[in-house]
């Protein structure tokens, strides 16, 4: 089972674009993919189809949202799964996770899936046990999942709270998505020492970085800004490989309005295939760059 939290200290750089479209051309390749969605915007579980969005977009009123919200409330989710006795069957876990819904939904004759450990606004820190191994409980947890997933995708919020270390130290690997601007770049600076310290403390178990991915490049008027902006990533972070760009296109937000994963959507939009052919060009690369570093 391959763990992977896509994650960055700067919001707004695409995230959860990159989680959703990336779990779908995995399990389009015939992997069983799980997402977890440790960021209380929940933005990753409404895209997949599991925190009621169809509802939400038909409500009318302030009570009728609120009645969803409550609906969470006995719903089992990703707090709870992080609140869970170590249990010795994956049974109890499961519990938490549901299958994709919508476009995200997988019917592959090479056993492909998406299921997905759903986030709410009940996705914060103080909702955790104390402990000193409070980061650590994903970790411990997932991996009685080992045998149920080939990959374990992670969103994150961009700030650090026991959460989101949660999904570093439960991460073998991470990709840092950031945008060709001075304060996305910059944001790389403490994602490193984060992502370092996880790697110090788990003697490089955890925390691997596979690489940097520019995002929402090819803005008119902004090639040479985008230029330098990669350069100097490219000179301040010279170990950290350099994925395929992933372009600014209106398409993105689109395709994510119908909650379509963008390959799907493209097939009917054919302004929408160059940013569909990068993202299965960076979930290519992701892939070869873990089948290079295993055995």
């Amino acid at each position: 089972m391959r763990t992977i939290a896509i994650h960055t200290s700067k919001g707004g750089v695409g995230k959860t674009t990159l989680v959703v479209n990336i779990a779908y051309e995995l399990a389009r390749q015939g992997n069983r993919v799980l997402v977890v969605d440790l960021d209380d915007q929940a933005n990753a579980s409404l895209s997949l189809g599991v925190n009621k969005a169809d509802e939400i977009e038909k409500v009318s009123t302030v009570r009728e949202f609120r009645k969803i919200l409550d609906s969470f409330k006995d719903r089992k989710e990703v707090i709870d799964f992080l609140q869970k006795e170590e249990y010795e069957s994956a049974e109890e876990y499961i519990t938490c996770i549901y299958p994709a819904s919508n476009w995200f939904r997988i019917e592959s004759e090479e056993g492909g899936k998406i299921d997905v450990l759903p986030g709410s606004y009940r996705t914060a820190p103080e909702q955790l046990p104390k402990s000193p191994v409070a980061a650590k409980f994903l970790n411990i947890r997932i991996q009685k999942l080992a045998t149920e997933y080939d990959y374990v995708i992670m969103d994150t919020a961009p700030s650090y709270n026991v959460i989101t270390w949660n999904a570093l130290y439960a991460a073998k690997y991470v990709i840092i998505p950031s945008q060709m601007e001075y304060l996305s770049a910059q944001g790389i600076q403490t994602t490193r020492k984060n992502i370092l310290d996880v790697q110090d403390d788990t003697r490089k178990t955890c925390g691997n970085i596979l690489g940097i991915i520019p995002m929402m490049t090819d803005q008119p008027g902004r090639d040479n800004l985008n230029n330098t902006i990669q350069g100097f990533i490219r000179s301040s972070f010279p170990d950290f490989p350099i994925f395929s760009k992933f372009n600014r296109s209106i398409y993105v937000g689109k395709a994510s309005n119908e909650r379509m994963p963008l390959s799907l959507y493209a097939e009917n939009e054919t302004g929408a295939r160059k940013v569909a052919e990068q993202l299965r060009n960076i979930t290519d690369e992701l892939v070869e760059r873990i089948n290079s570093l295993e055995p």
